[in-house]
């Protein structure tokens, strides 16, 4: 017997809808601040220049770090949405990742700020699986499933859009913000706490909206009555479910390898090599080996410059003043606010006057001297300047369109949603042009450069982010109720965020030195193509495996069928 039309929907249906819709934003709203922030976070907790080496390792380290913690953690989210109920972990997930970005933009310690970066991603990675099984179990009707599903995903795509604005707009105003309660030995104005203090939004309409909102009613009905097995690990791998399990987690880690393996890498390491910037390329090469043998002197000097703030109390407080009052001067000099620069050059002098009070001879040749090698890393920065402009404007249009065609993708895929298209089939759609489109956008179009790799990178973006939206759709249809949210997060956090994720360090760290020991541009693409190429041809064909969802009334009554086995009573 068919479902009847659906009627309107009520205000209760629409609170359900906002709140998955601010969790799609905001989840990637919450992953797309690490590329921003990082590095001038880790700079910022370890005194080093943004440019240094060793900030460099460390954000390739939290990268890894946070990725596993996701996966690992997301697994047992996943336990706990099936055993506890979607809404309570669905809210748990959204005040997980709103509050931590919060926590870490007070951070004094790198470890403290990486501790709440993973925590962060756990809270993403649970959130997406709970709004996704929550959505589904809400909306019976199929149709309306399908759209509801289709279009609160979507909202996904717009979460790196706005992070990006705000991030621009934070580091513009930054220093007319309201001053930060941290240690005067960090910047109170710094642009990346602000930003991560804006993760904090979410939490505000969800705290509000979750009042007025219902329970999976499926879940509670077959808890209360005793007939919903209890979730476990195990049996995700029983005869019944062993194959789906595995082939999704393999398409889900085959999705995330093209997405980190290709498309992530792009903006950062491919874009720099592209024909139109040559002469950026040629102007940047002298003064990024000057800026190297500076890093090296201030690695050298750094063990020196701790022991002497550790040893001298009150040290690192004015070595901060000092950095920021630096820092002024030079922007008061790039404006040619010759009132604020008098200003700001009798203030350093008074610094002056206290650290020849403060410190030992020693101490203050080791503060005297890191400065100096800064001030000089400063004049590096300013020349390349208008060369590394040109890179990011370039870099930003080609991550615009990769954007803008994941949110297309996203579109598609919610229309394509709502056809009869077999499901199997309908995720070759976008698996065999990618195939194609990755390498020739990486081998072919990469070479020509301008517009036609711009256009490229927008198909590729679209291919890939819609099977995002796709698992998204059909993870909750192929699980039983009671292993929804365990399946879910077996699929999309191991196989995609835990496995698919390390295709960046495949990439650029395996497969590139592979081609050339010191890999330049030219190699990061090649990588980039073989990844992307190799993957999405390895899911076309596991996609013939893909078990096709079982009619949705027979799934359902099926489903409800009392069992004596493995309850929870």
């Amino acid at each position: 017997m068919s479902n009847p039309s659906p009627t309107r929907l009520t205000v209760t249906q629409w609170l359900i809808i906002a709140i998955a819709a601010i969790g799609f934003l905001f989840d990637t709203y919450e992953l797309l601040m690490t590329p921003l922030v990082g590095v001038p976070a880790i700079a910022e907790l370890l005194k080093l220049p943004p440019n240094h080496p060793t900030v460099m390792d460390w954000m390739g380290r939290m990268l890894w770090i946070t990725a596993l913690c996701g996966g690992t953690f997301g697994l047992l989210g996943g336990w706990l949405i099936d055993r506890f109920g979607r809404k309570k972990i669905l809210a748990a997930s959204i005040f997980m990742y709103a509050f931590s970005p919060f926590a870490a933009a007070f951070a004094s310690s790198l470890t403290a700020f990486i501790f709440f970066r993973c925590t962060t991603f756990i809270g993403v990675c649970v959130e997406f699986i709970a709004a996704i099984t929550w959505l589904a179990e809400l909306f019976p009707d199929k149709r309306r499933k399908e759209i509801v599903l289709g279009s609160t995903q979507a909202f996904a795509s717009l979460g790196g859009v706005l992070v990006t604005a705000v991030s621009l707009w934070m580091t513009t105003h930054a220093s007319s913000l309201p001053l930060l309660p941290i240690s005067e030995a960090f910047n109170q104005h710094a642009p990346w706490r602000y930003l991560l203090i804006t993760g904090l939004i979410p939490a505000i309409p969800i705290a509000l909206m979750l009042p007025f909102v219902p329970e999976s009613q499926v879940w509670r009905e077959r808890r209360a009555a005793g007939t919903l097995k209890r979730p476990s690990f195990g049996a995700l791998f029983s005869p019944e479910l062993r194959r789906v399990t595995l082939v999704t987690a393999a398409l889900s880690a085959c999705a995330y390898a093209a997405a980190f393996g290709a498309l992530q890498i792009t903006t950062r390491s491919i874009v720099p090599g592209l024909p139109e910037l040559a002469q950026e390329r040629k102007e940047l090469k002298p003064l990024r080996a000057e800026a190297a043998g500076l890093n090296a002197q201030v690695s050298a000097i750094m063990p020196a410059f701790e022991q002497s703030l550790a040893a001298v109390p009150g040290l690192e407080e004015l070595a901060g003043k000092r950095a920021k009052t630096r820092i002024a001067q030079r922007a008061a000099r790039k404006a040619d606010n010759k009132e604020l620069l008098g200003s700001l050059g009798k203030q350093f002098a008074g610094y002056d006057a206290e650290l020849d009070k403060l410190a030992t001879p020693e101490a203050k040749k080791v503060v005297i001297d890191r400065e100096k090698l800064l001030k000089a890393l400063g004049d590096n920065r300013e020349k390349q300047e208008p060369f590394t402009d040109n890179i990011s404007k370039r870099g930003d249009v080609v991550q615009l369109s990769q954007e803008t065609g994941g949110l297309t993708g996203r579109i598609i895929l919610a229309g394509l949603l709502l056809t009869a298209i077999p499901r199997g089939r309908m995720l070759r759609l976008f698996l065999l042009p990618g195939v194609f489109l990755f390498a020739g956008t990486y081998f072919q179009l990469y070479h020509v450069g301008g517009a036609a790799f711009a256009l490229g990178i927008f198909f590729c973006g679209l291919l890939v982010v819609a099977q995002f939206s796709y698992f998204g759709e059909y993870l909750p249809k192929v699980f039983p109720v009671h292993l929804r949210g365990t399946g879910g997060s077996f699929a999309t956090n191991v196989g995609g965020r835990m496995i698919g994720t390390s295709a960046a360090i495949l990439s650029t760290n395996i497969i590139a030195p592979m081609l050339n020991p010191n890999p330049t541009f030219d190699q990061y693409a090649m990588a980039a193509g073989i990844t992307g190429t190799v993957v999405l041809a390895i899911a076309f064909a596991l996609s013939f495996l893909l078990p096709e969802p079982k009619d949705e009334e027979i799934a359902q009554s099926n489903a409800s069928a009392p069992s004596t086995a493995d309850t929870t009573r």
